[in-house]
């Protein structure tokens, strides 16, 4: 457990850095009419998406022989680790190879000219689809590898949760921190992400790609 929560911490963080997408959704949500209930209803959908995973991987997962690398849902977790780390690798280059004025990760979305025009609740569909699901599986493989108690994966779940959310839910901190001069701050950190996160992120994702590759692959040959 004492190893387990640094490596979900920093999947956790890897998440939060490598989405810089949606902090810029969260940026536009909160330019928006009901801007604090469309910001939080995108973090709940991203937290609620997390605690599906962490539902099945307690009910569903939680319990089968991970306790040596060799049984067969360990080397299962590998595999899946490796594969994961081969797609996010191999993604992220490509998109990093794309010219600079393509469309990049730090883009808002289409649909983000109609959403004002719709409730604030479907906010939360949102916020559950932009969650970055091959590092979040990545958590869950790292989870079940650890062949902690129920608790401890509960925790584990928890951290990371906390941790995914820190750059998204840092423009909901400075609308309630300093509402004044909030949209000064907000659109400078927007300009600031279009012009140098997309390099950033996809760096930082091919660097991670390539760990859970080698650490999926220490694990099969072990």
């Amino acid at each position: 457990m004492t190893t387990l929560i640094p490596v979900i911490a920093g999947l956790g963080l890897a998440v939060a850095i490598t989405s810089p997408g949606s902090v810029v959704t969260m940026i536009v949500l909160l330019s928006m009419s009901s801007p604090l209930r469309r910001a939080i209803a995108f973090i709940c959908g991203w937290v609620l998406a997390i605690g599906v995973l962490a539902l099945l991987m307690i009910f569903v997962l939680h319990g089968q022989d991970f306790s040596s690398k060799h049984t067969t849902p360990s080397r299962t977790a590998s595999i899946v680790e490796i594969v994961l780390g081969a797609l996010i690798t191999v993604g992220s280059a490509r998109l990093y190879r794309r010219p600079k004025t393509a469309k990049g990760p730090e883009s808002p979305p289409k649909w983000l000219d109609r959403v004002e025009r719709v409730h604030w609740s479907l906010c939360i569909v949102a916020g559950a689809v932009m969650l970055s699901y091959a590092l979040s599986l990545a958590a869950i493989a790292e989870i079940l590898k650890a062949n902690v108690s129920t608790v401890a994966a509960s925790i584990a779940a928890v951290v990371f949760a906390a941790t995914s959310i820190v750059t998204i839910a840092a423009p909901v901190v400075v609308v309630v921190a300093a509402p004044r001069r909030s949209n000064e701050v907000l659109a400078s950190w927007r300009a600031w992400l279009v012009a140098n996160s997309r390099s950033i992120a996809l760096i930082a994702l091919m660097v991670i790609g390539v760990i859970l590759i080698v650490r999926g692959a220490y694990d099969l040959a072990a």
